[in-house]
């Protein structure tokens, strides 16, 4: 794929975020100038605690009944709260922006120290970042975007060009090849991370060769009903075009698994699907062999840890990193390592 096709993708994925080159701790400006805690790099201060002693951050996620969303701000919650002086209040929504902005701006009001952003649409956040801007306090985001955000302290998120990358080159393994292959492609755009990567994929499989099935990528609506929306997709199409499918790229596992189980209910057995997430039940399909061939694991809680360094940093001696945004690269997971592979999503006790 071309640099700068990646790069129109990726600007296009980013609607709404604005675009800033990296900063450093002597020059980012998080707004400080007073107002609920107050504290934030440039402004004089020796840590980044209240003045009571105690780092107060208020935590937030609007995919909370998500298991990426769930398992890392609980991590996060957790770790946070077993810190000497810290206590991390978090505060969740069903993609429920309104009562996120309204909680956090609420919990800004009463004196948090940091922002803790788990998986936020940035083009959606706007009334708490103002308020976190206004009052001086930095914003710590994981997951928060494609591209540089001068809103966030720093960002840590996934690769989206080489999360793409990675599960389109697995379907051309499982399929023997991309050129003239008929491949479905299910994305969800309000997610700005699955848009991103949904879209390099198509560009992607259209430049080895392949053919979108449909002629455009199927969109669904909601997340928390990705796996039957995308199990819909697939079944009206086979039924449509019988052999006409030779493979389903998706953006993220529980809608993959939708994908292999109409694939299954169509007796179709060299239909093969990748995802991304690396959930126990797509690992546990991986392992039985048939339509879902890998998925890309995103390891959240190393991010979860990056980004508590950072806050740590912040709370003992007021400094902000020298970059705001961090990309990490996700992990395969194929029928090659699937067994030593040890999933930390869905799990189950």
């Amino acid at each position: 794929m071309s640099t700068s096709r990646t790069r129109q993708v990726l600007a296009a994925a980013g609607a709404g975020v604005l675009a800033a080159s990296l900063v450093t701790s002597c020059t980012i400006d998080t707004g400080q100038g007073g107002g609920g805690g107050g504290n934030a790099a440039g402004g004089g201060q020796s840590d980044g605690m209240g003045d009571d002693g105690v780092f107060r951050v208020a935590a937030f996620t609007a995919g909370y009944a998500t298991p990426a969303g769930k398992l890392t701000l609980d991590y996060f919650t957790e770790q946070g709260n077993e810190r000497e002086n810290w206590e991390v209040t978090l505060y969740t929504s069903q993609f429920d922006y309104d009562k996120i902005n309204s909680d956090v701006q609420t919990a800004i009001g009463q004196g948090a120290d940091a922002i803790l952003a788990g998986f936020p649409d940035p083009r959606q956040t706007q009334p708490l970042v103002q308020a976190a801007h206004d009052a001086g306090i930095p914003i710590f985001s994981i997951d928060g975007g494609v591209e540089p955000n001068p809103d966030f302290a720093v960002d840590v998120t996934f690769d989206q060009e080489q999360i793409a990358e990675i599960t389109v080159d697995a379907l051309e393994e499982a399929m023997g090849g991309l050129e003239g292959r008929d491949v479905m492609v299910i994305g969800h755009d309000p997610h700005v991370g699955i848009h991103a990567r949904s879209n390099l994929a198509v560009d992607m499989l259209e430049e080895a060769g392949a053919t979108i099935a449909g002629g455009q990528m199927r969109q669904a609506l909601d997340p928390g009903t990705g796996r039957t929306e995308a199990l819909n997709f697939v079944t009206d199409y086979l039924q449509a075009n019988p052999d006409g499918l030779d493979g389903v790229w998706v953006g993220w596992d529980d809608a993959a698994l939708g994908a292999v189980q109409a694939i299954n209910e169509a007796g179709q057995d060299e239909v093969y699907v990748t995802g991304v997430d690396a959930l126990a039940e797509t690992t546990e399909a991986i392992e039985a062999g048939g339509p879902m061939y890998a998925t890309a694991s995103q390891d959240w809680i190393a991010v979860a840890d990056e980004v508590l360094g950072h806050m740590d940093a912040y709370a003992t001696s007021a400094t902000l990193p020298e970059e705001n945004y961090v990309e990490v690269e996700a992990e395969l997971v194929d029928p090659g390592n699937v067994d030593s592979f040890e999933p930390t999503l869905g799990v189950t006790d």
